[in-house]
């Protein structure tokens, strides 16, 4: 990412090149190259650069406090919000609490044993409105975690926002298909849970996004 930097016809034109996240959202890569310039701008306009230019923290405060949401950001943004609110409103889901009374023998502490699922990656969780939920297609008739589960979350690899997670089992996915008529139709992950091997290739083969 290069960003040209020029404060008057006296001074230089200067490029800055910085290195980012392959992966790094586009609205996100577009917003720091306008604070970065914004920050260098502000620099050598200060009577104090040479301060400045000491000072790591400063220069770092700089270029957060200049960030600010681009529209491609705040698209995408907006997108994930209608996709998570699309996936809670159509999914089944359990708290913690209704986890723990649907148990043979119910621990005491309400939040097991599914906090200690989630913990050993054996299922996942999604946050809303301040609440943990479950899908409960990762229940077996006697609410313990199918094996598969555990597989697909390995396979799946690591994952920061679990909506993401939650987006990819819920829409149709191009890798796992049935013959509808003469032609083949995509299925969501949660309903090819006993095709092994189509949806941990699947998983493997995620593209990381959820917007839907």
């Amino acid at each position: 990412m290069s960003a040209p930097l020029r404060e008057d016809e006296d001074m230089k034109m200067l490029s800055l090149t910085v290195k980012v996240p392959r992966h790094l959202p586009l609205g996100i890569a577009e917003s720091l190259e306008k604070a970065l310039t914004e920050a260098v701008q502000i620099l050598t306009r200060s009577t104090a650069f040479q301060d400045l230019v000491e000072s790591a923290d400063n220069v770092a405060r700089l270029v957060i406090t200049q960030v600010r949401p681009g529209g491609i950001m705040m698209e995408d943004r907006i997108g994930q919000m209608a996709t998570i609110k699309r996936v809670f409103e159509e999914g089944d889901w359990l708290t913690e609490e209704e986890i723990n009374k649907l148990q043979k023998n119910p621990p005491s502490k309400k939040s097991l044993p599914a906090s200690d699922w989630r913990r050993r990656n054996r299922i996942f969780s999604v946050s809303y409105g301040g609440k943990k939920y479950y899908p409960r297609y990762q229940f077996d008739a006697m609410y313990q975690p199918l094996p598969i589960i555990s597989e697909i979350l390995k396979a799946y690899g690591e994952c920061s926002d679990t909506w993401s997670l939650a987006a990819w089992f819920h829409f149709p996915n191009g890798w796992i298909a049935k013959q509808v008529g003469n032609e083949a139709s995509p299925v969501a992950p949660k309903d090819a849970l006993e095709r092994f091997s189509d949806v941990i290739k699947a998983a493997r083969s995620q593209k990381g996004t959820y917007l839907a």
